[in-house]
């Protein structure tokens, strides 16, 4: 299994695109979100939109999900092998066609539904794709907002975007080799992310494992990620890097 970040800016990145992963495995993908910066960082990749077969959804805040009309609009313009499925947890399909519809259905041929355009699939606990089981782990971002992190193991836990949850990392941190987790890197402090200040608390083997995400452009340079690094035990994942298991 191959996880590229195809960005790991946050909300108000313009420097690495927002925080999204590109997963392959079994002759297949699944994207973790799908903000607007993927289609550049697709293209860098020397990959088209309608190559991309699976999409799950963590939560409807606009960095993670405004690309997914255009993804939706080039399948249907220029249709790739399979039509792209769509898992979203349960609580969020509703809320999730309401900011898409806008852009989707009306069209030259008539009103146009969501599942016209993906094969949606609502999920609760579990994503088995090709061979590979993904579960879904319920995160502590802003309250009353449903959002989850991707748990696959024994190869990584995906955490999105979330507060600290220091007793669910202990848990994980013995059954998987990565923890992929958000960051916000910056001094001011911001209740519905983790900061570096609150990973730092945690034991050393937890902290060996992470690789920081949805982080501001000031690390964007090498640099300024290799004073990190020379620092702490955490490291930061890199836009377009390859991490394989």
């Amino acid at each position: 299994m191959k996880l590229t970040f195809l960005g790991c800016g946050d909300g108000f990145s313009v420097e690495q695109g927002h925080n999204s992963a590109l997963l392959t495995f079994g002759n297949t993908n699944l994207c973790i979100d799908f903000p607007e910066s993927n289609h550049t960082a697709l293209h860098q990749m020397g990959k088209k939109l309608n190559e991309v077969e699976h999409v799950f959804v963590t939560h409807l805040h606009e960095d993670h999900i405004n690309g997914l009309a255009k993804l939706a609009l080039f399948h249907r313009v220029y249709p790739g092998k399979i039509k792209p499925k769509l898992y979203v947890p349960a609580g969020l399909l509703a809320d999730l066609w309401q900011v898409l519809r806008h852009g989707l259905e009306l069209t030259m041929r008539g009103k146009r539904v969501l599942e016209d355009y993906f094969d949606v699939e609502c999920v609760e606990n579990v994503i088995e794709i090709a061979g590979e089981r993904f579960e879904l782990i319920r995160t502590q971002h802003v309250p009353d907002m449903l959002s989850y992190g991707l748990l696959c193991k024994p190869y990584f836990y995906f955490s999105g975007d979330t507060r600290l949850d220091e007793t669910f990392l202990g848990e994980v941190a013995g059954e998987v080799q990565t923890i992929f987790h958000e960051c916000h890197m910056q001094e001011d402090q911001l209740p519905s992310h983790t900061s570096l200040e609150e990973l730092l608390t945690l034991p050393v083997t937890i902290q060996e494992k992470m690789l920081l995400m949805h982080y501001v452009d000031d690390y964007v340079l090498a640099d300024a990620r290799e004073q990190v690094h020379g620092k702490h035990k955490v490291r930061l994942a890199e836009p377009l890097r390859v991490y394989e298991w």
